[in-house]
């Protein structure tokens, strides 16, 4: 407001000059109006004094040497960093000229006592930021004029010796270069004489060619668009890249078009060509709701073309590994969708991958995509009711294997309640605390309709017993044929009832907790049993419906014993150890009689034959509960010692601070006894244990034991192996020991800390097995293994091929702060080869990176080499050469 009042004031006498003027030797005069000044708007001689609509707001301005005010010429020059702010134009500079007659800006740079310039003038406006060697701007017609000029959009970063500057924000620049290098002399860009570039949408060139390393490349075009949307996704096309397939020659993968419908939903549409025929067409589809859903969703349909020539020869050498698939067509689809849970509201979810057949075995990305035996898909609905017990689910499931076996269950539905009181329900007092208020009763029931596209032999699902009709052997029905996958299906109904009759003190110590449990099933088929004299087999007759039920009671004491010896070292001040016993006992009748219906007493053959008897106990219904009287004493016990000791930075302290520290984290060992039993009694013998010393080595120990002896044939006979003369306890079945150390637990910190993969591949689907998802240069080396070695016994028999012991090994080194190198291995010491191994090296290179990865072994087997741009923009400025798993076909 004081420069306007100034203003005014001046016209009155226009030969005024106020300001303090800078001495010669400190600052120049300001340099005379050039040629490129913006030149004025031609305002009438008469309307000097800013009229109204000039000037839309208060420029604000303040320079640190000194401001000189020429009232006559309308002109403010500010010396040493100077700073304009007017609405949305900000400007810096170490000198800058104010013009309030031909309204515009004049800004440079000065010398200082060296002779060298400083202060380069830095624009900022809603078009963006500039940083040059001389601003010329019209802050009213919003135009300007800039030289050497330096601006940065989106990503990239634009040189150019002269830019011009129009009132939409779009600027034109003469002998520019596009880069996405950060330095003022780039290490790469793109050159051209004309550059038009539009703020938050893209960046124009006429011919242009790639410059490396300040040598021109022969690589361009006859024009040049680089997009660079405000928003964080835009459509464009997707340039498809080059390679080489050993059964389908060479190939373009992966080009294609996105769309970006709305700031929702975004659909990629892509596709591969070959040179011998074939072609594949991928539509992906991702879908985000904020603070409601998420997933995406895709189509994959593949033309698999290959010379049977090729097959056959590929057959004949028995090379399973390299064996050529014959020529299909395939499909295949992808969804997953994941919902925010929201408090009252129901979720649903889903996860489908499902398709042809063989799809996977010609479009994989990793080895064990290749080798995976099954593909599972689950579409769940699941809902809490709220402010009640109750909660239900409904589920669709799909799974197939790679040998065409299909299984699904449509639909899976699942209703329950969780326990809840009985006296709260009963009665509407509150629990004073009586024995009979903590019993509960909980519930849930479960149906399903069960299809598959294999039809089993009928006899086997009667013990490998003759029966009259039915299938002799295993075949497969067709998807197409609905009916026949119907009569093949299963439908049943599943009610369990959980009664808790509460947890009581005993003897003080004693924790003692009861329960009962019944389960109800209901199924569309029961089966009658009669043999046949005639044909010597068994007739089987079938009804619609059946039902079955079991029950059993439960109960068990636990406790908890507590020791403690007091050391008084040095450093440790304690060990505690804690032993954690329980004793169980289950009852369940023997649901194998008669009298209950779930089984019939059938005979098979016509005579009694050696080793075998005339009849046999045949199920009725299917999942019949199982037979014989059960009476089980189960026993367990765990053990846990810790110390107590100081902390190191507090062994002199007066105050002293403690932490515990593991020394056995667990040492279990459980058992059961079955009284009913008319022998064998005593179940196997598990013992576990594990531990974590020093925070670094995990050991992991679990075992066992077979109390009774076995035959010459490898069965156990009625006799224990306990013989205490001979120190023999048990007899060792299986063990397994797992030692394992991560000498870096910073690194495996700041590996999961979210940080985002520094790669330029947008595609997580079609990424490079071969190339690694996150490179972090900060941590200078890594290293971790695990060892395992493994004893069991076949059927209680030593073969002599009974122990695994493998070795791996992984970390990585940071040879200097551009260099690092990863690695993987892992060593079988039965079958002395190494099973897998890996090594990768990577350089960074500024705006530039480099990646070498390398497979010596396995089905993977193969190298990589990739240098690229790391920016997104440019994702497609690299160079790959790989001979890998992933073009094997």
């Amino acid at each position: 407001m004081i420069f306007l009042l100034l203003l005014q004031f001046a016209i009155l006498t226009p030969s005024l000059v106020i300001g303090q003027r800078v001495p010669q030797s400190r600052t120049p005069q300001p340099p005379p109006q050039q040629q490129d000044t913006v030149p004025p708007t031609g305002q009438d001689s008469l309307r000097l004094s800013a009229p109204k609509g000039d000037i839309e707001t208060t420029i604000k301005y303040s320079a640190r040497d000194s401001i000189m005010f020429e009232v006559d010429r309308k002109v403010v020059n500010l010396y040493g960093d100077a700073k304009i702010n007017y609405g949305e134009l900000t400007l810096e500079a170490a000198y800058i000229q104010i013009d309030y007659e031909s309204n515009s800006l004049l800004a440079t740079p000065l010398p200082d006592s060296t002779g060298k310039e400083t202060g380069v003038p830095v624009f900022k406006d809603s078009g963006g930021t500039y940083a040059a060697k001389r601003i010329a701007y019209n802050y009213k017609t919003k135009k300007g004029r800039i030289s050497e000029v330096v601006t940065q959009q989106g990503e990239g970063y634009i040189h150019a010796e002269v830019v011009k500057k129009n009132e939409n924000d779009e600027f034109f620049g003469y002998h520019a270069q596009y880069t996405t290098c950060n330095l003022e002399h780039p290490h790469f860009f793109i050159g051209a004489s004309k550059m038009k570039g539009i703020p938050n949408d893209k960046v124009m060139t006429g011919p242009f060619n790639l410059v490396v390393a300040d040598i021109p490349t022969p690589l361009g075009f006859l024009f040049g668009l680089f997009p660079m949307p405000k928003k964080t996704r835009a459509s464009g096309v997707i340039v498809p890249s080059f390679g080489e397939s050993r059964a389908q020659g060479f190939y373009l993968s992966n080009g294609g078009y996105y769309f970006s419908w709305n700031d929702y939903i975004g659909t990629r549409l892509t596709g591969d060509i070959y040179s011998l025929g074939g072609y594949n067409v991928t539509m992906d589809n991702t879908y985000r709701n904020r603070y409601s859903y998420s997933g995406n969703l895709s189509l994959s349909y593949r033309y698999f073309k290959n010379d049977e020539a090729d097959i056959e020869r590929s057959r004949s050498t028995n090379d399973l590994l390299n064996a050529l698939p014959p020529t299909q067509r395939t499909i295949w689809i992808n969804w997953s969708h994941s919902p925010v849970q929201k408090p009252g509201r129901g979720r649903f979810s889903a996860s489908v991958n499902a398709g042809s057949t063989g799809h996977q075995r010609i479009n994989y990305n990793s080895t064990s995509q290749y080798l995976s035996p099954t593909f599972n898909s689950n579409i769940t609905y699941q809902k809490t009711i709220q402010n009640t017990p109750f909660s239900y689910t409904a589920k669709l499931s799909q799974g197939q294997t790679s040998g065409g076996i299909y299984n699904f269950v449509l639909p899976d539905l699942n209703f329950s309640m969780t326990p809840i009181s009985f006296y709260e329900v009963f009665t509407n007092d509150q629990p004073t605390g009586k024995w009979y208020e903590q019993f509960t009763i909980g519930y849930n029931v479960n149906a399903q309709n069960r299809l598959t596209n294999v039809r089993p032999a009928t006899s086997d699902s009667f013990q490998g017993i003759p029966v009259t009709e039915g299938n002799t052997r295993a075949d497969t029905i067709s998807l197409s044929d609905f009916n026949q996958l119907w009569k093949n299906g299963r439908r049943s109904a599943d009610h369990n009832f959980q009664l808790n009759l509460g947890s009581y003190k005993v003897a003080r110590y004693f924790n003692f907790s009861p329960s009962v449990s019944y389960r109800e099933s209901w199924t569309d088929q029961r089966f009658s049993f009669r043999y046949n004299p005639d044909s010597g087999k068994v007739d089987v007759d079938t009804t619609n419906f059946g039902r079955i039920y079991d029950y059993s009671a439960n109960a068990s004491l636990s406790t908890t014993i507590y020791g403690t010896a007091y050391i008084g070292g040095k450093r440790v001040e304690a060990i505690r150890h804690l032993i954690r016993p329980n004793i169980g006992y289950s009852w369940r009748p023997d649901f194998g009689r008669e009298n209950f219906g779930f089984y019939q007493r059938v005979q098979t053959t016509a005579s009694p034959t050696p080793g075998r008897d005339m009849f046999t106990l045949l199920p009725r219904v299917a999942n019949a509960p199982g037979t014989g009287l059960q009476s089980r004493l189960t026993f367990n016990v765990s053990n846990n010692i810790e110390a107590k000791v100081k902390t190191r930075n507090d062994t002199t302290s007066t105050a002293n601070q403690f932490e515990k520290v593991s020394i056995l984290d667990n040492l279990g060992i459980s058992t059961s006894y079955n009284f009913a039993a008319d022998s064998l009694k005593l179940a196997p013998i598990s013992l576990v244990a594990n531990t974590r010393l020093f925070k670094i080595f995990n050991i992991t120990f679990n075992s066992t034991f077979e109390p009774y002896k076995r035959d010459s044939l490898g069965r156990q006979v009625d006799d224990y192996v306990f013989d205490l003369s001979k120190l023999k306890l048990a007899t060792l079945t299986n063990a397994n020991f797992s030692l394992s150390a991560s000498l870096n637990p910073e690194a495996r910190g700041a590996r999961t800390s979210g940080a985002s993969n520094n790669l330029p591949i947008l595609d997580e689907a079609n990424r490079d097995p071969l190339l690694p998802d996150y490179v972090d240069f900060k941590i200078p080396w890594t290293l971790s293994f695990d060892y395992t070695i493994g004893y069991f016994r076949r059927n209680g028999i030593d073969t002599g091929n009974s122990i695994t012991q493998t070795l791996g090994m992984n970390g990585s080194l940071n040879l200097t702060d551009k260099w690092k190198i990863t690695y993987f291995a892992s060593y079988d010491f039965v079958n002395n080869n190494i099973a897998n191994a890996n090594l990768q090296i990577y350089r960074d290179l500024h705006c530039w990176e480099m990646s070498i990865g390398w497979i010596p072994f396995g089905f993977a087997q193969g190298y990589n080499i990739t240098i690229n741009a790391k920016s997104a923009l440019l994702q497609d400025l690299r160079l790959t050469r790989n001979r890998s798993a992933r073009n094997r076909f």
